[in-house]
């Protein structure tokens, strides 16, 4: 099985950069770059340049599951950093939480955990073999914050 690690959206990520609203309804906040980096969840990179900070809820449903919180993101247009097979660049930490959701957006119980960031690949594998589960989402383990949503890659039959 294939994983995709898919980015955020860049028509969204270019909306937040032109001011539209998070998701708590404020205009994003601009922040001088950090010397140490932030992880942008577009280009799926560490980047040392100014970035923005915004409330982010990475589901289409509102529902009590459909967790929103901080991210960080480029504050200038950056390349989309959607990736498959490989952990994306920007994590960097000793471990994520992993944790599956059903199509209907909502946790799958007994699939949370902290995973150490070498098995993240192998744990998103053996969450996406469950038919259950639609997507992973890779967390902090430290602050719950969204990384990155795994997928199962399509695969084109060329027959």
């Amino acid at each position: 099985m294939t994983i995709r690690f898919t980015a955020l959206p860049t028509d969204y990520a270019r909306a937040l950069r032109r001011g539209a609203p998070d998701a708590n309804g404020h205009p994003p906040e601009r922040r001088p770059a950090d010397p140490d980096g932030i992880p942008c969840r577009h280009c799926l990179q560490r980047t040392r340049t100014p970035y923005l900070v915004l409330a982010c809820k990475p589901f289409t449903t509102t529902q009590p599951y459909a967790e929103t919180g901080p991210i960080f993101l480029c504050a200038q247009d950056c390349p989309s950093g959607t990736c498959e097979d490989r952990l994306p660049a920007f994590l960097t930490s000793d471990s994520y939480i992993t944790r599956g959701y059903d199509a209907g957006e909502r946790i799958v119980y007994g699939t949370g955990g902290v995973t150490p960031t070498p098995q993240i690949l192998s744990r998103c594998r053996d969450l996406l073999a469950d038919p259950a589960i639609s997507f992973v989402h890779i967390r902090s383990a430290a602050n719950n914050c969204f990384h990155v949503r795994a997928e199962r890659a399509q695969v084109l039959n060329t027959r």
